[in-house]
């Protein structure tokens, strides 16, 4: 079990470290996750619900990262880097909560026969 969750925290450690053009890769997959869950999501709950279940799932990703990138001996204080990953993720709400409100038949039941 130890040698998974060391896999893991290196895994975190490596994506976190890769940049495109100058933007953390980090930052790409908080705006398009959560821009696809508001918007998939929103087939099956109200825009509401489904806002606030994806601001939990990103508070709990970022309480996650904090405690699974440091070593329990000297737990840091969160850096900037949480504060880009929540904006990341905000503007990705917001641009699922558009496209939602946009095209609100993207998926779902057929219209006609």
């Amino acid at each position: 079990m130890l040698d998974f969750l060391r896999e893991a925290r290196s895994l975190l450690y490596r994506i976190s470290a890769v940049e495109v053009m100058g933007v953390p890769v980090d930052w790409f997959f908080h705006l398009v996750g959560a821009t696809l869950i508001v918007f998939c999501a929103s087939r099956l709950m109200t825009l509401g619900r489904v806002v606030r279940l994806t601001l939990l799932l990103m508070i709990a990703k970022e309480v996650f990262d904090i405690f699974a990138k440091t070593r329990a001996e000297y737990i840091r204080p969160p850096t900037l880097d949480l504060a880009f990953d929540m904006t990341a993720g905000l503007i990705g709400i917001g641009l699922g909560y558009y496209l939602a409100k946009r095209y609100p038949r993207a998926f779902g039941r057929r219209s006609g026969s």
